[in-house]
């Protein structure tokens, strides 16, 4: 059998590290797994505020990028003067057999990439929303860019629906994933927390559309029942002292912020809780922190949203309850305590489901992807020829 070509891969977006969020992971995970493949690959993004101690050759940074207000969250946005001329020398000299854009077809460095590309281009779409008002408003000359497209992914059925009314076409539905020994069952638990306290384990920034506040609120109701409890807060935000003001005087000493944790020590978080809790109120497509809850092996409690519905079975692999409703979160999490047969169903059933979102499994999807893309794209190209 012929061995495949080797692919030299340009991954592009706005979001990278050192910013966190789903995206950034979903990228670097794609990127280490690609060049374990023996693929050539880069990341084109924007510089950051934050600084960068080291970094290697394949990350390309042109212009400066900037947080927006957007979907309930924050977004980003690359701006620069020489970025256009940058990313058109590096897509002249790089000569990339791919183009993958994350995110959004947004400006302006994903359309930059797109306009200036002579390659095949795939998008994957990760938000999920009701409305998008930027793709309302500027929906004609977005879809001019949209047509330079020669493959469409989205991350969830979610983010599929959240985008396709404005760009309809054919979706390739591939997950997000896990690194499943990063995140394991097997790494050791923070002792400053094994206490004989009970932890409750929150991951996330603390903006409007994680829920943090239902959660502060939730304590109040869980301290009555079970007064050695303790919540565990990693992850900071804009809006963080903002919904500090939610914990009540009863629950201020029940709470521990974490803020930013070392990338090493966030997997010894995950198997220091024993309930780890997302109250999105909405716009989640998929929800990784779930699935790496689940890959340490913790029960998960969400919010009953259509993202999280993607990878969440209620009181299989999971626990569902009711968005913005603190007495439901303080519920589900008092039943996953007091229930030692459900949490156990639940964490055997987490494990499993992990190992379906294995990064591996899932990088060689998109490679696959990208490999039919290219040759229907050949295919047609070829088609076109013998017409003429």
């Amino acid at each position: 059998m012929e061995e495949k070509k080797k692919l030299k891969i340009l991954l592009v977006s706005d979001m990278y590290y050192p910013l966190a969020g789903g995206i950034p992971e979903h990228i670097h995970h794609l990127y280490i797994e690609m060049k374990m493949m023996g693929h050539t690959v880069h990341i084109l993004t924007g510089k950051s505020f934050k600084e960068v101690k080291s970094e290697n050759s394949d990350i390309k940074r042109y212009g400066l990028s900037f947080s927006i207000p957007a979907n309930k969250s924050f977004s980003q946005v690359t701006l620069g003067f020489r970025m256009f001329i940058d990313i058109k020398n590096l897509l002249r000299k790089e000569n990339y057999d791919i183009i993958h854009i994350h995110g959004a077809l947004a400006p302006i460095l994903p359309l930059a990439a797109i306009f200036f590309s002579n390659t095949t281009n795939i998008i994957t779409f990760h938000a999920s929303h009701e409305r998008s008002i930027g793709y309302e408003a500027l929906k004609s000359p977005l879809s001019k860019f949209f047509r330079r497209i020669d493959g469409v992914i989205a991350v969830s059925t979610e983010a599929k629906r959240s985008v396709y009314k404005y760009f309809p076409g054919d979706y390739e539905v591939i997950p997000n994933g896990v690194d499943t020994k990063r995140f394991s069952d097997k790494n050791p638990k923070l002792e400053k927390y094994i206490d004989g306290r009970i932890n409750i384990l929150f991951v996330g920034r603390q903006d409007p559309r994680k829920g943090i506040k239902h959660l502060y609120k939730a304590l109040d109701y869980i301290i009555d029942e079970i007064p050695d409890i303790r919540l565990i807060v990693v992850g900071k935000g804009f809006l963080k002292k903002y919904y500090e003001l939610s914990i009540s005087d009863k629950a201020k000493k029940h709470v521990v912020f974490e803020d930013y944790v070392d990338w090493a020590l966030l997997p010894s978080y995950y198997t220091t809780a024993n309930v780890f809790v997302s109250p999105a109120i909405g716009g989640e497509s998929f929800g990784i922190v779930l699935i790496e809850a689940m890959s340490s092996g913790v029960p998960v409690l969400a919010s009953n949203i259509r993202g999280y519905r993607q990878v969440v079975d209620h009181r299989k692999n999971g626990y569902l309850v009711k968005p913005k409703d603190p007495k439901a979160i303080a519920d589900g999490i008092l039943d996953i305590l007091k229930d030692p047969v459900l949490r156990k169903d639940m964490i055997e059933n987490g494990l499993e489901t992990a190992q379906k979102y294995d990064w591996k499994i899932v990088a060689k999807t998109v490679v696959d992807f990208y490999e039919k893309t290219i040759d229907e794209k050949k295919s047609k190209k070829h088609k076109l020829k013998r017409w003429f």
